[in-house]
């Protein structure tokens, strides 16, 4: 929770519920993936957008995860978040904005997970 109040704080956004949170850390992520992507299509440096995605992942994503009380999801969503970083890292290296969108697409079937998850509370209009 605090690795995701952190990243709340970086942009300036006061949320209370943890679910919020992730949903908005996720909408973060992709909002930087996918500048990533333009960046690379329009051969453009993609530095700051790469940097951004990772840090989210190594400041927000990972250290989040609780491993102990979650249990498999938990280790799954780790090697998951790993797998992302490295994906993003080669395509950081080989300026591929496929791979980018690789990393995009594996993502959001979690993201809309989390998000059908929180409508159904009434914490998403």
């Amino acid at each position: 929770m605090q690795s995701y109040q952190s990243i709340s704080a970086q942009t300036s956004v006061g949320i209370s519920e943890p679910a919020d949170l992730i949903l908005l850390v996720f909408e973060k992520l992709f909002d930087h993936l996918n500048a990533a992507e333009q960046d690379l299509l329009s051969q453009q440096s993609a530095q700051v957008p790469f940097d951004k995605a990772i840090d989210i992942f190594t400041i927000g994503l990972v250290p989040a995860l609780d491993v102990e009380r979650g249990g498999e999801i938990a280790a799954n969503l780790a090697s998951l978040y790993d797998w992302s970083i490295r994906h993003l890292l080669k395509a950081k290296i080989h300026k591929d904005a496929a791979m980018v969108r690789e990393v995009h697409d594996v993502l959001l079937p979690i993201y809309e997970s989390w998000r059908d998850a929180v409508v159904p509370l009434g914490k998403v209009a």
